[in-house]
């Protein structure tokens, strides 16, 4: 954005040292002689951010007149509320009668200096709104837009380019000026972890794939069956080997369970 004040103020608290002005009464320095301008200021929600628009707010007043808006509203309640701290009776007029109304009211004389339109929380206007505070900016009015860092993103977007073109000065709150970039590089960290951790466990499943599973064989074997072994492959050299039955033997046997061959004398 262009800056074409003469009043010498830093652009990042990241950077300002501490001297005799601080960068509130600056800014209100700026704000007070140059007309009409328009401010982004941007910021986390914390103290300092709270404390400095406090800041802002008291050393304005001291030399212009303050019109403050502070809650997300619509385009009827932003003109009504200007039309009530304007002194303004708005009953009985749309909204284009309202916006004539003001816009008559802020080509004349403010009380005291100008008139500085404070909008706080403005990343939580809708887009009617930010466009209704664009066309104030067409009277003699200054303008201070203040929100979170996305409302700086959203001014790059389409509908929101005539605002854009608007601004004159970008105050960044952060104390950090690397707060983005760490952003960026926290979030490449996680999605590297993930796709890491992703990999890791795709590798384990491949090995678990084409690992051989091991096949038990269990022979089953029918009950009353005779199972024949080879004596040679499971006999020791100390092993002494198991006779044969031979026909004698046999012989014997049968003698043994036939009793007519058994009362026979042998030849």
């Amino acid at each position: 954005m262009n800056n074409t004040s003469t009043i010498p103020w830093l652009p990042t608290t990241s950077s300002t040292e501490e001297a005799a002005v601080g960068l509130a009464e600056q800014i209100a320095a700026m704000l007070h002689t140059e007309c009409p301008v328009m401010v982004l200021i941007t910021g986390s929600d914390s103290g300092r951010v709270s404390g400095f628009l406090a800041e802002l707010t008291h050393a304005v007043s001291d030399t212009d007149t303050v019109l403050r808006i502070k809650a997300s509203i619509d385009i009827v309640e932003l003109f009504t509320l200007l039309a009530g701290q304007l002194n303004l009776c708005p009953q009985g007029l749309n909204s284009m009668q309202l916006a004539t109304t003001i816009g008559n009211r802020l080509q004349k004389n403010a009380p005291s200096g100008h008139f500085v339109l404070l909008c706080e929380g403005a990343h939580g206007y809708t887009n009617a709104v930010l466009e209704g505070i664009r066309q104030l900016s067409n009277y003699p009015i200054n303008i201070v837009l203040s929100g979170r860092p996305n409302l700086y993103r959203r001014l790059w977007r389409p509908a929101l380019s005539a605002l854009r073109r608007r601004m004159n000065y970008h105050l960044d709150l952060n104390e950090w000026r690397f707060t983005r970039s760490f952003k960026w590089l926290l979030i490449l960290f996680v999605i590297s972890a993930v796709v890491f951790l992703v990999w890791e466990g795709f590798l384990q499943q491949s090995d678990i794939a084409l690992k051989p599973v091991p096949i038990k064989v269990i022979a089953v074997q029918p009950q009353n069956s005779v199972v024949v072994r080879d004596t040679k492959t499971t006999l020791g050299p100390n092993t002494k080997k198991s006779a044969l039955p031979t026909d004698d033997q046999d012989r014997g046997l049968s003698l043994i369970m036939d009793p007519i061959l058994k009362s026979k004398s042998k030849p």
